[in-house]
């Protein structure tokens, strides 16, 4: 097994050829999670009018100081096209109400020197355009708003709302089509006996996937027999993209690598110096890609975050990427080998605390449940003081 540094592994995963996807419209109420598939345009300016930022009162720059009849009562959703402010008078007007003209300035209620059913005493101190939202000053009309690619979030949910969109053209899900390996695996409502385990891996991935916007299927489990993992495999080949955890090291039957080799398959790459994750695999057949992963439940999960799921997301053709952040170690770490760590822990104000002092076996499920974080150190010998950071989802 040649091993190949986890950045190039990483750089193989990136420059894979892209497949097409189709698009659709769907409604925006639906689309969360989903990914763009045209650039969309603002429609409106936002604000859309100008319009009051506090409950206050409205005058001319000039009034500051003295004592105004108040003129009128402006409240949100009035239309004030035909109303002007006299000079030396003032409004009453509410957070959101469109500002008539003549306004300069709004002053809150609280900041007010005096007022009355009918008078208002602003004091001096303020300048035009104080607690005002004017007309455009966010988002311009035509201005482009959301980029083909956008992997659509709450935030995005509500900029399109605001702008009146109801439905927007997205890309398919991506097809991702689930093994778990081993005779010794047991599908979750089963019985596992002392030599057997459940099926974690599979629980695992297909909840990540969905997790992140993908259309997971797990397909079953490949037995440690070639031929019947060759079938297998080709059923699977109307997925865009296979994923089997275990049956990728070295053992008398961790056949998953002989298998792709006699079908055809291109391995871009098999082995990574990575602890935890050393034999995952990535690999390519009829233009479908496959991705080999760890059988371990902890180094499956890690490997996933860190290596398939952003070739997951370009090839979703979503410009997602991994939100990561510099973090101080709590303490220095002594880390052996030139190679990647993954390692869990709490981040907290900047600061990551590997679980258990980075001491826990490659076993330790609990760890997984008890970490928000991975830190990534890559192929260091002295004490590392500080680590990239990827926040666990």
């Amino acid at each position: 097994m040649d091993l190949i540094s986890f950045q190039e592994a990483l750089d193989l995963g990136l420059t894979l050829p892209l497949m097409p996807l189709e698009s659709k419209p769907i409604a925006l109420n639906k689309a969360q999670g989903r990914i763009l598939a045209e650039d969309i345009y603002a429609q409106d300016p936002l604000p859309k009018v100008s319009n009051s930022a506090m409950d206050g009162f409205g005058l001319y720059l000039e009034d500051l100081g003295k004592s105004l009849p108040i003129a009128h009562t402006i409240y949100a959703g009035m239309d004030t096209t035909s109303l002007e402010l006299p000079p030396h008078t003032c409004v009453k007007i509410m957070t959101g109400a469109p500002i008539p003209k003549g306004i300069e300035l709004v002053v809150p209620f609280e900041k007010m020197q005096s007022f009355t059913d009918t008078h208002a005493h602003a004091p001096q101190g303020f300048k035009k355009g104080d607690n005002i939202r004017f007309e455009g000053e966010n988002i311009k009309s035509g201005d482009l708003i959301l980029t083909k690619g956008t992997r659509l979030s709450i935030g995005h949910i509500a900029l399109l709302a605001s702008q009146g969109i109801v439905s927007v053209r997205v890309f398919r899900r991506l097809r991702v089509g689930v093994f778990s390996s081993g005779d010794e695996v047991i599908a979750l409502g089963g019985h596992a006996h002392k030599h057997q385990v459940y099926d974690t891996n599979g629980v695992i991935l297909t909840n990540l996937l969905e997790k992140h916007g993908f259309e997971p299927m797990h397909l079953g489990y490949l037995q440690d027999d070639l031929e019947a993992q060759k079938k297998a495999l080709i059923r699977a080949l109307d997925h865009d993209v296979i994923i089997s955890s275990a049956g990728v090291s070295a053992g008398d039957k961790d056949y998953f690598k002989e298998t792709l080799l006699s079908m055809g398959a291109q391995i871009h790459y098999h082995g990574v110096k990575l602890k935890p994750g050393k034999p995952i695999m990535l690999a390519s057949l009829s233009e479908k890609i496959i991705f080999g992963m760890p059988g371990n439940p902890l180094s499956c999960t890690l490997t996933f975050l860190t290596l398939v799921l952003p070739v997951l997301e370009r090839l979703a053709l979503s410009l997602a990427k991994p939100t990561t952040f510099k973090a101080t170690l709590a303490n220095p770490l002594i880390l052996k080998g030139k190679r990647t760590h993954l390692i869990l822990g709490q981040l907290q104000g900047g600061v990551f605390t590997p679980y258990q002092n980075n001491t826990y076996g490659a076993g330790a499920i609990n760890a997984l449940s008890a970490s928000n974080a991975i830190a990534c150190i890559h192929q260091v010998e002295e004490p590392v003081q500080s680590a990239e950071v990827l926040l666990l989802l």
